[in-house]
């Protein structure tokens, strides 16, 4: 089995006909389908968002929140979900600051049968152990659900150095608040003690450029825990530090995922992504079968996909 644990589908068209204008290539849930057939995926994660929620990314794309509202909305996500229960696990990501009511909207996607949460905590300018994150991880520990975090670190001007005043909304904020990556990881290392019930995946494996030094840092962190998995999203798999990465952090904790349709576009899921983790000589039959699905099923704790109680809403 291939699961893809890291994708996010966009509506085509607003209520209005008009295109939707966040991604110019392929976003919809019927092009990611087609992808998934053409290249045997069984499977994905599929992180949904509310506008509100990318900011930063917004402003960076010179896009109006209004003109997205419709097509980045968790009413997609349920369609999606519904007509196409036996591929997705949810995981909804409508719960930044300026999402009305997002707590409680959270833990009704929750109640329908979503499989996680996802939070991207630089776009809020938020730490992991913020006060106001914290309820999350208790809504997702009640109902035995599991946590994305996206720390969004390579956007904090720290590997690559910015000032923080050229930094976008959210982003900024955050880079004020830590030194480096090794005090991020602080932040995060107390919630991952606090929570051990509750499986917590860390987006592009961790958010970093992935060089021989990155994979190792992050590799030690996440060994110290055994509730902490990475996903694969966006990194270039083709790089001998891909490698150091699996045995870094352990290939019982590697997960395949693409961040499409930012990536893996066509034969390129294919050519560029899954044949790398199949490459001839690299890894052995077992890892292989770990890295693009067995992790993700122990992630989500063996469950099935789709809703499980959608009368909910």
């Amino acid at each position: 089995m291939i699961i893809d644990a890291h994708v996010h589908l966009i509506r085509p068209f607003d209520l209005q006909g008009k295109p939707q204008v966040y991604h110019p290539g392929p976003a919809g849930v019927e092009d990611y389908v087609f992808v998934m057939e053409s290249s045997g995926i069984d499977r994905a994660f599929f992180i949904s968002w509310s506008p509100e929620d990318l900011p930063a990314d917004l402003e960076k794309k010179g896009i109006d929140v209004e003109s997205v509202r419709e097509t980045m909305t968790p009413d997609y996500a349920l369609e999606v979900m519904k007509k196409f229960s036996d591929r997705f696990y949810w995981f909804p990501c409508h719960i930044g600051p300026e999402v009305p009511d997002h707590m409680a909207m959270a833990r009704k996607h929750l109640q329908m049968g979503a499989a996680g949460l996802k939070l991207v905590l630089s776009f809020w300018g938020e730490l992991p152990d913020d006060s106001r994150v914290i309820p999350f991880y208790d809504l997702v520990g009640e109902f035995n659900a599991q946590m994305i975090i996206d720390t969004s670190f390579r956007y904090l001007g720290k590997d690559q150095p910015a000032d923080p005043d050229t930094l976008l909304q959210g982003h900024r904020e955050t880079a004020l608040r830590v030194k480096d990556y090794r005090d991020y990881l602080e932040h995060l290392r107390t919630i991952f003690k606090e929570y051990p019930t509750v499986n917590f995946q860390l987006a592009h494996a961790g958010a970093r450029t992935l060089t021989d030094e990155h994979a190792r840092e992050i590799g030690s962190f996440v060994r110290e825990f055994s509730n902490v998995y990475v996903d694969l999203a966006g990194l270039p798999l083709e790089k001998p530090a891909f490698e150091v990465l699996v045995d870094a952090v352990g290939d019982d904790r590697v997960m395949f995922g693409t961040d499409w349709p930012h990536y893996a576009q066509g034969s390129e899921m294919t050519e560029g992504w899954i044949d790398q983790v199949r490459k001839p000589g690299r890894f052995s039959d077992e890892t292989v079968a770990k890295i693009l699905g067995e992790n993700a099923l122990e992630f989500v704790r063996h469950r099935e996909p789709g809703l499980h109680n959608p009368e909910v809403m």
